[in-house]
């Protein structure tokens, strides 16, 4: 089928001329999916029977006959009734004013771009909510086939359009169910701002193609749109970008400080240099600060960051929390109960009201992790304290990324010992030989028994700076820390759980960092009872530090930088270089949702060190004041992204990296896994083969062979932009697919949709569930270590050496968003009223994803009820849900997002 024309008759008919450019090089655009397929693909909402006289088209779900055309001014033009969805966001009903004009794919005029229809106006009354309103425009039959449609906001408020749908009747050569069910959409999803600020918007049909394979009238338009999201041409001057900018560009992380305030507050620019490498952010055309040009001034609080305007959909404003100033550290566990409503003895759940960023109230509900099987009447108030608990976190809780395979021992360091002495580990044959049976330590290495997780290369070149927190202008404002470099050495049980064997904390040597570490082993106790509340050791002491370094890492590295900061130049560069129309655009698109958003709030009241309130009080920012390395965290993961790889965030490359798999990682299902129940591992290759699978499909739709990715200009500068301006740092690196094959192309794809998906689920939506209940995954330790290895530590000690009260608050305050999330559009899903293809080929391969990940889903679930598989809940009865790809509701967390939206 070729392009529909809409003429008097409301009949389509194929065009033989005008189109080829349309039509040779790509498969041939299918309006409308067949009858057979309506209920498989509901998702397209394609029109129900003939087209009547109603003036409506098919709601979600609930499809409607569209209306008939009628005969214009002309013999040759034609009106053609319509539905427009639109979102606006105002406070009370308001008289909307639009003026809409098709634009012809197929006939250009003088210009080279696609000649115009009459442009008609649409008055309505509309309020804060999603709306349908009818509309009529006009065409004319010596036009061709429209491919694009011009809006221009008349109003004096901005407005949100959603969709646009057309009817497309039967062609007349039959009662096949493709005509009768033709529509054309055009796929909006964009604000149209008063022309004073947008003189116009475009939006094009739903068809995709590449910018070679782009019919003639509308390349110029294609370019053009391009042209404006680079912001070429555009004098901004001295002022910063606006709300209603739609400019893409890049800039250093030189918006982390506020040296205008205090000298202390300033941070080092991130990004741009050898020293700081990082990611780049989203430009905003602020000015520079008064005291450091090289530090862009701060937004006030009060101001949302920039970001371009079509990014900023439905998404929440976060102003900066106003919490309670509790003071100290809590006292007993009845202190924590409470605030989860549990009484003194972690029982009877009656949520217990907060306050939050809002100074509205919270209720924060029971974490997971001591609420049972019930989540409420059964609450496990003691198991998270066991040592299997503790390893089994390590595979299955919200850090399940970090474990590796012990390939020599005794363990070594990589820091340069020039500067940094003898860092490598103290952990001997005798610390740990009595804890793995008859076997040796050679022979756990040799058969993959023994598994690290080691951050003492991450943590120990700041460690000396970091406990001597808080500074001398920040003592009101940041707790006092004490930490370790930590490694927490482990043996995999013949049932695939793990024992921990040995922790190392270690120091900075007290006289000079050359001189190397101060190292101490812990060992678990001969006798261990957890059913004693009151009862701790040294043992439990430093399964804290070393959960603190574990939970530091994650937030920083791998939940924060590879995913948050490594997403966000894909999305600059792919609305920079793929045009609307290039099928890969349509791909990534819904992965990107909402994400420069989040990450703009995560800048500017997370990460940020911090600003001033209207009443003068200092505010901080939260993760400075509720994480241990407080103002070093974000330079800390600027050195861990000096071995940031892109191929190695593949989910099978990095778990044969960290040697937990072996096989080849281009053929995922053929892995060995050496922790057989190893739950991330598990359902994260099923989820990624899915994924691949759907990619691979998609794009043999559009790539017939190599040469068709070699050729595609918009693909190779995107692509180019990634490396050399997004991660430009990092430019010169190796390891660079040369995205000269199709099989480059879907790996980079896959990845991309598996770091905004399945990966952020795994490592940033489930610390509530874990570290929600302070102790069992505490942020801060506060004191050092006890001198007598073994000894007893009471309650109240142990709990005055981990997160203090305010800080736990605050922390629970903003992770807890993560389970309450609202209005996410999950992998598989594409928003009901977004007929996001004209090609059948992509929808079907849609729907084969769909049906795959229900699969998985039920897979995951019978899993999960399998008593052998024991690092599934643990002794916390916590099933292990963070990437099954369906939802149910409040408290398990489940279900993956399509992307990075907190």
């Amino acid at each position: 089928m070729q392009l529909p024309q809409l003429t008097r008759s409301g009949m389509a008919r194929a065009l033989t001329t005008g189109v080829s450019a349309w039509t040779s090089h790509r498969p041939t655009p299918v309006l409308a999916a067949a009858h057979s397929l309506q209920q498989k693909l509901q998702f397209l909402h394609r029109c129900n029977g003939t087209v009547g006289a109603t003036g409506e088209v098919p709601r979600p779900v609930q499809p409607r006959a569209v209306a008939d055309v009628e005969q214009g001014t002309s013999s040759t033009s034609v009106q053609v009734g319509g539905k427009l969805l639109i979102q606006s966001f105002i406070d009370s009903s308001s008289l909307l004013k639009l003026s809409l004009q098709l634009v012809s794919a197929t006939v250009a005029g003088a210009d080279g771009r696609g000649l115009k229809g009459e442009e008609v106006e649409l008055e309505a009354v509309i309020g804060g909510d999603e709306t349908q309103l009818d509309v009529t425009l006009a065409w004319d039959d010596a036009l061709g086939s429209p491919g694009a449609v011009i809006v221009r906001n008349h109003s004096d408020f901005p407005v949100y359009l959603k969709l646009l749908t057309l009817p497309a009747a039967s062609s007349g050569a039959g009662d096949g169910d493709d005509d009768d069910h033709a529509a054309i959409h055009f796929a909006c999803h964009g604000w149209v701002y008063p022309v004073g600020k947008h003189p116009y918007r475009l939006f094009f049909t739903n068809d995709a193609c590449m910018k070679e394979n782009t019919p003639g009238a509308l390349l110029g338009y294609r370019e053009d749109e391009l042209h404006e999201l680079r912001g070429e041409g555009v004098l901004v001057g001295d002022r910063a970008f606006q709300e209603w900018d739609r400019v893409y560009d890049y800039a250093v992380y030189n918006d982390l400080g506020n040296p205008d305030l205090r000298p202390d507050l300033a941070r080092p620019v991130l990004g741009g240099s050898m020293e700081y490498p990082y990611p780049r952010r989203t430009k905003t055309g602020r000015p520079p600060a008064h005291t450091d040009p090289r530090t862009e001034a701060i937004a006030p609080m009060d101001q949302q960051i920039y970001v371009p305007c079509d990014e900023r959909v439905g998404a929440p404003r976060y102003p900066a929390p106003n919490l309670p100033k509790l003071g100290g550290h809590f006292k007993s566990f009845a202190d924590i109960y409470r605030l989860v409503g549990l009484d003194d003895l972690g029982q009877l759940a009656q949520a217990k009201e907060v306050i939050n960023s809002s100074s509205a109230m919270l209720k924060f509900p029971v974490p997971q992790v001591i609420a049972g099987p019930g989540c409420i009447t059964n609450a496990n108030p003691r198991n998270w304290r066991a040592d299997e608990e503790f390893a089994r976190q390590m595979l299955a809780g919200s850090n399940p990324v970090c474990i590796k395979r012990v390939t020599k021992f005794p363990l070594t360091s990589d820091l340069d010992r020039a500067v940094y002495g003898d860092q490598d580990s103290k952990i001997t044959h005798g610390h740990i030989q009595k804890n793995i049976g008859a076997m040796t330590v050679q022979q756990a290495v040799e058969e993959g028994r023994l598994f690290v997780i080691d951050h003492h290369d991450w943590i120990m070149p700041y460690l000396r700076r970091i406990n001597e927190l808080p500074g001398e202008e920040e003592k009101d404002e940041i707790s006092p820390r004490k930490a370790y470099a930590a490694r927490t050495l482990l043996f995999l049980n013949d049932d695939s759980t793990l024992r921990p064997l040995a922790i190392e904390l270690s120091s900075p040597h007290p006289e000079d960092d050359k001189l190397g570490a101060a190292s101490t082993v812990y060992v678990p106790p001969d006798n261990r009872d957890t059913a004693d509340e009151n009862r701790f050791t040294t043992w439990d002491l430093a399964k804290a530090h070393a959960t603190v370094n574990d939970i530091c890492k994650n937030n920083f590295v791998y939940h924060w930088l590879r995913a948050h900061a490594s997403m966000e130049p894909l999305v600059i560069a792919t609305n920079r270089q793929l045009s609307v129309l290039h099928p890969i655009h349509k791909l990534l698109k819904p992965h990107f949702r909402n994400t420069l958003h989040a990450n703009s709030v995560s800048r500017q009241i997370i990460f940020g060190s911090g600003d001033q309130r209207n009443n003068g009080d200092i505010f901080r920012g939260i993760h400075e004041v509720a994480f241990l390395p407080s103002k070093y965290a974000m330079e800390m993961s600027s050195m861990a992204y000096k071995t940031w790889n892109f191929t190695e965030l593949a989910l099978p490359s990095d778990l044969v990296k960290r040697g937990v798999a072996k096989g080849d990682p281009k053929s995922p299902e053929t892995l060995e896994l050496l922790i057989k129940d190893y739950p991330y591992a598990v359902d994260g290759l099923d989820i990624w083969t899915a994924i691949k699978k759907w990619v691979a499909d998609y794009c043999a739709i559009y790539y017939a062979d190599d040469n068709a990715v070699i050729s595609d200009s918009e693909l190779q500068g995107w692509w180019r932009e990634v490396r050399h301006q997004g991660h430009g740092d990092l430019r010169d690196a190796a390891w660079w697919p040369a995205m000269d094959c199709v099989a480059d192309l879907v790996e980079a794809c896959t990845t991309i949709v598996w770091l905004g998906s399945a990966f952020h689920a795994a490592v940033g939506l489930g610390q509530f569930l874990y570290q929600g209940f302070v102790p069992n995954g505490p942020t801060i330790t506060s004191r050092p270590m006890p001198e007598v290895a073994g000894a007893e530590v009471t309650e109240s000690e142990f709990l005055g050496s981990i997160t203090p009260r305010t800080e736990a608050v605050a922390y629970m305050a903003v992770a807890v968003k993560s389970v309450m999330l609202k209005a996410e559009v999950y992998l598989g899903q594409r928003p009901d009223t977004d007929r996001w293809t004209s090609e059948r080929r992509a929808a079907e391969a849609l729907a084969r994803f769909r049906a795959r990940l229900e699969a998985i889903a039920d897979d995951i679930g019978r899993r999960n009820a399998d008593p052998a598989l024991k690092n599934r809940a643990g002794t916390v009865e916590v099933p292990y849900t963070q990437l099954t790809p369906t939802t149910e509701p409040m408290p398990a967390v489940r279900g993956i997002p399509n992307s990075i939206t907190n």
